[in-house]
């Protein structure tokens, strides 16, 4: 089972500042770098920095492979905090867990190192598509932050 991962930048990350804090989240995993249905994958987890038109420029997706897919959620938050500080930017990811309902919009956006809660229905991080007329685009904005949120991170594995 495979399920994604992402972390948006507004910085451009290098892959071995990526790399240097998965591995202090998950010590002697595998990156392979493209795609994950490349024939010649090998690895624990695939990334993939993407562009995107918002704010957050830059995007991290990534795939835990087997047994390190259910660690995701909690990786995320993890990588995205600590690229915050690394990197001196602000980074958003998943936040659905941690939102007032059930909702796929709920995200963490941290900055300076601090978490906080934002929605990002109707921006362009998370619904600006290729496609899209100039009208439709021009109708997205940016993310929102709610408010400062506690986010307690645990032992991940």
């Amino acid at each position: 089972m495979t399920l994604a991962m992402w972390i948006g930048l507004s910085r451009e990350p290098s892959r071995e500042s990526v790399e240097r804090a998965l591995a202090r989240h998950l010590p002697g995993v595998s990156v392979w770098w493209g795609d994950l249905a490349d024939p010649e994958f090998r690895g624990d987890i695939t990334l993939a920095i993407e562009p995107n038109p918002s704010e957050f420029p830059f995007v991290i997706n990534g795939w835990a492979i087997g047994g390190r897919d259910r660690y995701q959620y909690e990786l995320g938050l993890r990588l995205a905090r600590e690229l915050c500080v690394d990197l001196d930017c602000s980074t958003i990811c998943d936040g659905s867990h941690h939102g007032p309902t059930k909702s796929p919009y709920w995200s963490i956006v941290w900055q300076q190192g601090i978490p906080y809660l934002a929605d990002d229905c109707r921006t362009l991080f998370a619904d600006c598509q290729d496609d899209m007329l100039l009208e439709e685009r021009q109708q997205l904005g940016p993310v929102r932050l709610l408010h400062v949120i506690e986010v307690e991170l645990g032992p991940l594995i």
